[in-house]
């Protein structure tokens, strides 16, 4: 950049060209001692009395260039190419063109200008380094710009792969969360029908219960009310259990003579008949 930049700079010399004009010469008196405002007002004055003058037009420019106002000067040299048919003015005309336009950060432009003064004259050193300059950093900004957007694209898909994981996770928590709690309904309806369940069991073993103590306090009552009959027929009839045995023998010898058995008659006495 530097080398490029010295060889700008080099090529901005006035042109060795004599011209009876007092306010050319006092212009380029004024230029040689850095008086660019100076320059400029003597190069006008110089301009109005020629108009059509190259050179007049050509030192303008260069003094415009040297106070830092590239559009005018870019304005001035236009002038000179379209008033001089001499090819080292061109040249020099164009190359300072190419300078003026990298300066104004157009750097195609600038490598337009450079090679169309080479064009013109194709010993012209400078121009071919610079030319070299340009297409070398143009190459440079290329392959910058293809490795930015290889590492933005890299950069992308690690993004996407990043997001499709997190992604993924997201999905098999929510799988892993839906599982949960499923299994958590799962569980809490086993429990519900285990708790159902124990309840009925429960209630039928409670009901069980209550009919069995039902059927207990029924059986009591019977024993009671067969007890209490059996007491008050003893109270009725204090022998009755003599008669009943009595009555058991003699069904018993009815069997045995039926049976062609021995009777024995028992009076109801006790005794032998």
């Amino acid at each position: 950049m530097k080398k490029v930049l010295v060889l700008i700079l080099m090529l901005f010399l006035l042109p060795i060209f004599s011209y009876a004009n007092e306010n050319m010469v006092k212009g380029n008196k004024q230029y040689q001692k850095n008086n660019f405002d100076k320059a400029i007002e003597y190069y006008e004055k110089a301009k109005e009395t020629d108009n059509n003058n190259a050179m007049i037009s050509y030192n303008l420019a260069n003094a415009y260039y040297r106070k830092g106002e590239y559009d005018k000067a870019m304005e001035n040299y236009k002038v000179v190419l379209n008033n001089t048919n001499d090819n080292r003015l061109k040249s020099a005309t164009l190359y300072n063109m190419g300078n003026t336009a990298y300066r104004n950060q157009d750097k195609d432009l600038a490598l337009e200008y450079y090679k169309n003064c080479l064009k013109i004259d194709s010993s012209d050193m400078a121009a071919k380094h610079n030319i070299e300059f340009l297409q070398q950093e143009q190459q440079q900004n290329k392959d910058n710009k293809n490795n930015k957007n290889d590492k933005d694209n890299k950069q992308q898909n690690n993004q996407n792969k990043d997001n499709q994981e997190n992604n993924d996770k997201d999905k098999q928590n929510q799988d892993n969360n839906k599982d949960q709690k499923d299994n958590k309904n799962n569980d809490k309806n086993k429990q519900d029908n285990q708790n159902n369940e124990n309840k009925n069991n429960n209630e039928q073993n409670k009901q069980k219960d209550k009919n069995d103590d039902k059927q207990q306090d029924k059986d009591n009552k019977q024993d009671k009310d067969d007890k209490q009959d059996k007491q008050n027929k003893q109270k009725q009839n204090p022998n009755q259990h003599l008669l009943d045995y009595f009555d058991k023998q003699d069904k018993q010898n009815l069997d045995n003579a039926k049976n062609g058995g021995t009777v024995q008659k028992i009076g109801r006495s006790g005794k032998s008949w």
